[in-house]
């Protein structure tokens, strides 16, 4: 059935996702230019490591090509457990593993588990867009609470206040998006105590783990033991690989939530791609501590050259302290904008996409702009030419 405004007979629980697509807009804007460049979406244009790519092909060329469990394959399990002993001392069992198409995948099936509609969530603002629209499109009532840019600290009272109504769920997101704010050890232990004597379980999304700067370490709430058995830990390898195009990514849970996500996420896509799980394992085994470690290094580097750029074009900014997106205040140099004006009059000065920082607010986002740093240093080098 259809009227002027489109079909009536959709979902009032996906109304929110129907609105006009800031993102698609800006991606035809960018590409409408023959020498556009895209720092908007975090699409992550690196070079792959060889050995995930050929892995890939003798998989496709040699292996079955049939579904895997919805759990993932065992060997691919087997080297996600690995890591978390080894990195950070936390021993997952096969079990406690459930390999998922990214994590978003991994975000969505543990969100359709975990809560019913009306459960309350609570996000830190800025957020990632796709853990503010999966959650309401889950059903789920969000207590937003603001994490100002810059702070050395989280309102710490106000996520007391928030954590005595007993909400569901709590989502971090460690490094985040867009501020690429890390949680540390202390806040970790700090946030355990608040939640000792509730039932509040801890979803974290932890896909930038491998990209923490200036020598900071990335903490995973998993490894407290008060919040071991209340977390969901979330993560993937869409970054590290630069493979955001793959899907994989993977849930590690107490035995009793990831058995109960498992069959969740079967009902949602079956499985992840077999070859592509073939792939990952390999990688996980065969790659060095020194190729994480060169990876950071690289993308320090690009930070360095992106903040040096904005600032020297009247866009001050945020440094981030992991992950490879940078916030810039606007105003000094379009005036008392709103983003996404600021984003096509970027667009139509530089042929530079960005993305407004309203996308990662409820409401009253600051004049800022996302940036990302996720390409090679030839493009921001010539992302210097065009703003200086």
């Amino acid at each position: 059935m259809m009227n002027g405004d489109g079909p009536r007979n959709l979902s009032k629980r996906s109304s929110h996702l129907r609105e006009a697509g800031i993102l698609r807009a800006l991606t035809l804007k960018v590409k409408s230019f023959p020498d556009g460049i895209n720092l908007g979406q975090g699409v992550c244009d690196l070079e792959m490591p060889d050995v995930l790519r050929e892995a890939a092909i003798d998989s496709i060329a040699h292996d079955r090509a049939t579904y895997t469990n919805y759990a993932g394959l065992e060997v691919l399990r087997k080297e996600i457990a690995r890591r978390y002993s080894e990195r950070y001392d936390i021993r997952y069992g096969m079990d406690e593993i459930v390999v998922t198409t990214g994590a978003s995948g991994a975000y969505m099936a543990a969100l359709m588990t975990l809560i019913d509609p009306g459960d309350e969530i609570i996000l830190f603002e800025p957020f990632y867009p796709y853990h503010y629209t999966a959650a309401k499109l889950a059903g789920a009532r969000l207590r937003i609470l603001p994490l100002e840019l810059g702070a050395e600290g989280l309102d710490w009272g106000g996520l007391e206040d928030a954590l005595r109504r007993e909400p569901r769920l709590i989502v971090l997101n460690t490094p985040s998006n867009p501020i690429g704010r890390v949680w540390t050890e202390d806040e970790i232990g700090r946030l355990a105590q608040m939640l000792a004597g509730t039932s509040t379980l801890v979803v974290t999304d932890e896909i930038y783990e491998d990209l923490v700067y200036d020598g900071r370490r990335h903490h995973p709430p998993a490894a407290h033991p008060d919040l071991r058995d209340r977390t969901i830990t979330i993560s993937g390898l869409s970054k590290a690989y630069s493979i955001t195009g793959w899907r994989i990514g993977w849930l590690c849970a107490p035995a009793a939530l990831a058995g109960a996500i498992g069959p969740v996420f079967d009902v949602m896509v079956v499985c992840a791609p077999r070859p592509l799980q073939k792939a990952a394992a390999v990688a996980l085994r065969e790659l060095p501590p020194s190729y994480y470690e060169d990876l950071r290094r690289g993308y320090e580097k690009r930070r360095g050259m992106l903040a040096g750029t904005l600032e020297g074009a009247g866009f001050p900014i945020h440094v981030p302290e992991g992950a490879y997106y940078m916030l810039a205040d606007y105003s000094g140099r379009y005036g008392p904008i709103d983003g996404m004006e600021a984003c096509f009059k970027l667009l139509d000065e530089a042929h530079l996409a960005a993305i407004p920082g309203t996308i990662f607010y409820e409401k009253n986002a600051p004049p800022v702009l996302r940036f990302q740093f996720a390409v090679k240093e030839s493009v921001l080098e010539e992302v210097a030419r065009r703003l200086s």
